[in-house]
């Protein structure tokens, strides 16, 4: 029952390891294409997924509400999956947006520019000075991705338990070195089961807050949630613009209790 992220750079043989530990786990395997299927359930056209997918977007872009929308239901479908256990998920930051969850192992798949460059090479198509500019924006965008949205650094060797490098290491001795982690991570999740499910609860509950913050057009509000309940804090014009809030985010599945830590703008005169 455990969970893999597995972070890659093109080229370096992550999505062939990636595929293959899901295929010898019999696990779930979640990438781009299953993150589609899971974002259209919230509403998101296949043009948003291309528009933010791995992608580093302008700033602007990170603030403007389908952007928060398209991270928010990213983020819904990653806590989803790992929630059901056996699953493979492929970037997305994954290795982020899970840090800190027990059972869950966090892999960073790498290679030399050159060992990548003559991999795609060796498939034929485009030269090797096109490959080498295709590589290095793939991995200024999967980097800024992940400074954008999640505001940490792609390449921080803490993010991760295991980082394989596959200049000298084939594919299955890459795979074989992940499978032989898996059982220690089993063992841990099996220890700290309700603990991993109570925060992925809490982490689902606190998006789904957000999300219905932000189709309000909410901005002001800071959401903390711990064992469906949820505490409001910000600062507001009126009690009852506070109670209007809480309120509206009693109404949402999953919540059993909101607590107010608003404070109502005090005017002083002149």
């Amino acid at each position: 029952m455990a969970v893999i992220t597995i972070s890659r750079q093109m080229g370096s043989l992550g999505t062939e390891i990636a595929q293959d530990v899901a295929g010898k786990l019999h696990y779930k395997y979640l990438d781009r294409e299953g993150i589609e299927q899971g974002l259209a359930t919230h509403g998101l056209r296949g043009s948003e997924v291309e528009k933010y997918d791995e992608k580093s977007p302008p700033f602007w872009a990170n603030w403007q509400n389908q952007g928060r929308k398209f991270f928010y239901a990213m983020q819904m479908v990653i806590y989803e999956a790992a929630r059901k256990g056996n699953v493979v998920i492929v970037g997305r930051g994954g290795q982020v947006l899970l840090r800190g969850i027990p059972g869950v192992l966090h892999v960073r798949i790498i290679a030399p520019l050159q060992d990548r460059i003559q991999r795609l090479v060796a498939k034929g198509g485009e030269s090797e000075k096109e490959l080498s500019r295709i590589l290095k924006q793939s991995d200024r965008e999967s980097g800024g991705f992940i400074r954008a949205f999640l505001d940490t650094d792609w390449e921080n060797s803490m993010l991760y338990d295991l980082t394989i490098n596959t200049r000298d290491l084939s594919s299955n001795l890459s795979v074989d070195m992940i499978l032989h982690a898996i059982p220690v991570v089993e063992a841990i999740k099996s220890t700290q089961r309700s603990r991993q499910i109570e925060r992925l609860d809490d982490l689902i509950l606190q998006l789904k807050v957000e999300a219905v913050l932000l189709n309000a057009n909410i901005r002001n509000i800071r959401v903390e949630v711990g064992a469906g309940v949820v505490t409001l804090r910000g600062n507001v014009y009126s009690s009852l613009e506070g109670r209007r809030y809480v309120s509206l985010i009693s109404g949402i599945e999953g919540v059993q209790k909101v607590e107010s830590n608003m404070s109502v703008y005090t005017h002083v005169g002149t």
